[in-house]
């Protein structure tokens, strides 16, 4: 009889020492978790993505980075830089109010992405003629070698067509004649090249409380297989379902160009400038 009640209290143990081992495991992948997620932004947290790629502009070396764009290849000098650990995009009256443009197409190295949330801290300057953006566009348009015949690429390797179009994803824009609204729309084909028909999403705006010169604002986009919405400052603010021209490598765009609602007068300051604190891509 000792000799069972022993072994059956090493059977106890043992089965005791498991739960341990087992309760230590389980508190030690929902500790790694929590950790993983402790810098994720609040709409994707705990979803699964991971961070792709990040500029904290402490620099203007990266070769993510060209100033201007497939269409639009030059700026003023002194237009775009970096001062204080923020990009700075400035439009001067002096040189004629130009419009600048970073872009991630223009690198010496491009960065092209395809879903994922995208972010960036920004703040930019109020004024009649100011046209403040982040957004993302379609990469096989800007090197299509075919132009201004639709890209080839598609067709060669057998993707629909609409893959090719000229998507555009505007994750935020802004007039500086409207401090108060925030703009967010996806083009089912920008300008409607090749033909094809553009289209938008509706409401792409919405009159939010804060005034988005004031300060740093974070805007932001989650673009997934079948939807995209827009975040200001973490809170939704927009959603709409995809094209089926969405689905193609984008790459990213900074810019303060000028005249989309309105043209500079008096009243303008002399300098418009979007102010870039980071940027920030996560992923699947």
């Amino acid at each position: 009889m000792s000799g069972s009640r022993s072994e059956a209290n090493s059977s106890v143990a043992r089965q005791h020492g498991k739960y341990v081992v087992l309760t230590l495991v389980a508190a030690f992948a929902l500790f790694l978790s929590a950790t993983a997620d402790a810098g994720t932004p609040k709409p994707i947290a705990g979803k699964g993505y991971h961070k792709a790629f990040r500029d904290d502009f402490n620099k203007l070396g990266s070769t993510a980075w060209g100033k201007g764009t497939w269409y639009d290849p030059g700026s003023p000098a002194n237009s775009i830089f970096v001062r204080h650990g923020a990009l700075n995009l400035v439009s001067r009256r002096s040189q004629g109010y130009p419009d600048i443009t970073l872009s991630s197409e223009a690198g010496s190295k491009a960065r092209v992405f395809k879903r994922g949330y995208f972010e960036a801290r920004m703040k930019w300057t109020k004024g009649k003629g100011a046209w403040p953006a982040f957004w993302l566009s379609s990469y096989r348009n800007a090197t299509n070698p075919d132009w201004p015949s639709l890209n080839s690429y598609c067709q060669d390797h057998g993707l629909a067509h609409a893959l090719c179009w000229n998507s555009e994803l505007d994750v935020f824009e802004g007039q500086g004649a409207e401090p108060h609204t925030f703009y967010g729309t996806l083009h089912r084909n920008t300008n409607g090249s090749f033909g094809f028909q553009d289209s938008t999403n509706h409401p792409a705006w919405k009159r939010v409380g804060a005034n988005l010169t004031k300060g740093f604002h974070k805007y932001a986009v989650l673009w997934t297989a079948n939807r995209v919405r827009w975040y200001l400052d973490g809170h939704k603010v927009l959603r709409t379902p995809t094209f089926a021209s969405t689905d193609q490598p984008m790459f990213l765009l900074f810019d303060m160009w000028i005249g989309w609602a309105d043209n500079p007068d008096a009243s303008t300051p002399d300098q418009l400038k979007t102010q870039v604190d980071y940027v920030t891509v996560w992923r699947k």
